[in-house]
């Protein structure tokens, strides 16, 4: 989903959908520019394999910086879920269903220009606002 501007403090971006009865994995990913050498200054990433967990990450100049691995998991497959990301001056604030999850404290500026949320993978999307 590309933004009309960029992401700004004080922002919201609401996202509602199914988790697949399948599921593996999915991400939501908060993206400089695009294609394959754009930034990401939040990756949110849960993954079922095994080891249920949501890996929140960010790359900068073609690198990945250290996963921050969250063991708990919020969404279950075949469910309806509800994710808002709240924009703040020192992170991003991540609510599922209603829930505060986690904060992903900013590794870099670049989420001041973040112009497209990009979402992949093993969920139907009903809603995406931002």
């Amino acid at each position: 989903v590309e933004a009309t501007q960029p992401i700004q403090v004080g922002m919201s971006i609401y996202i509602q959908g199914v988790a697949s009865e399948h599921m593996k994995r999915f991400f939501v990913n908060f993206e400089v520019g695009h294609g394959q050498g754009a930034d990401v200054a939040f990756h949110f990433n849960p993954r079922f394999d095994g080891w249920d967990k949501v890996v929140l990450n960010s790359k900068q100049n073609g690198s990945w910086g250290n996963e921050e691995r969250k063991m708990s998991m919020p969404f279950r497959k075949g469910a309806a879920f509800e994710l808002v990301f709240m924009v703040l001056t020192e992170h991003f604030k991540v609510y599922a269903n209603g829930q505060h999850l986690f904060d992903f404290s900013h590794r870099f500026s670049a989420f001041q220009r973040v112009d497209l949320v990009e979402i992949h993978g093993d969920v139907t999307l009903s809603y995406v606002q931002i």
